[in-house]
């Protein structure tokens, strides 16, 4: 992707279905034969305490370039460009569920099977959201806001092996606005957004992975946008990347 070569960044083009593989690499744990390989992406060599996966509706490198936060632009090591069969495959929902679910296998899930296999997980969401990502309510926590699931994840740092955080803020606003909210609100969203990620990664232990994966929204919206803004919207999502442990 031109962009992201312009930023310098390391990326990585891969499918949504490629996601669980990814997960399932960095936590040491054996892929099921029918998920994709990623062998393209190395891990580093050192121990692997916990894997933090947090997904961000309608985020994109489109809202780093615009709003400029300063946390992950320092910390956008790996970016993971994410493509999807088709436009309605790259909404929350079934972008969601290629990374949870199979198309190959339906009775693999993500969280189950790791579950099963001795990892211990955590999934912090909305209730509605939930099915896209686990049908075992055991393992999972629902609340109302981006708030109230920031404040129950940091609670939960450093006490799983996987740690799924889901925050739709963006996607809310964006529909609100029909996708031209006003520039304060969505710098404020951004912010908190960045900070939230900051502090998530000085509160967590040493051997910690953390991956972002921003999708589009819950449905195909229009913004008017033109030039190189324009560009960037539409080449950019879904996109990812992954901060590897600290050195």
């Amino acid at each position: 992707m031109e962009i992201a070569e312009d930023l310098g960044l390391n990326t990585f083009s891969i499918t949504a279905e490629q996601i669980p593989s990814i997960l399932f690499k960095l936590l040491g744990a054996g892929r099921p034969f029918y998920l994709p390989s990623v062998d393209e992406i190395d891990i580093p060599k050192g121990p692997i305490d916990q894997v933090i996966l947090i997904i961000i509706d309608n985020f994109s490198l489109y809202e780093i370039i615009t709003y400029q936060p300063p946390w992950m632009i320092q910390n956008l090591e790996n970016l993971l460009l994410i493509e999807a069969e088709s436009k309605q495959k790259s909404l929350s929902g079934p972008m969601m569920k290629s990374t949870f679910f199979s198309k190959d296998s339906l009775t693999f899930n993500l969280v189950s099977v790791l579950d099963s296999n001795g990892k211990h997980v955590k999934v912090v969401a909305r209730e509605e959201d939930l099915p896209n990502i686990t049908k075992d309510s055991s393992l999972a926590s629902t609340e109302k806001t981006d708030v109230n699931i920031y404040v129950k994840g940091i609670k939960a740092i450093n006490r799983n092996d996987l740690l799924v955080l889901h925050f739709a803020d963006f996607d809310e606003m964006y529909e609100r606005y029909s996708m031209n909210p006003p520039e304060e609100i969505a710098s404020k969203i951004m912010r908190r957004t960045d900070k939230w990620l900051n502090l998530i990664w000085q509160q967590s232990i040493d051997g910690t992975i953390l991956v972002v994966i921003g999708n589009d929204g819950k449905k195909p919206l229009k913004m008017n946008l033109q030039g190189r803004a324009a560009e960037w919207k539409r080449a950019n999502m879904p996109i990812g990347f992954i901060k590897f442990p600290k050195k």
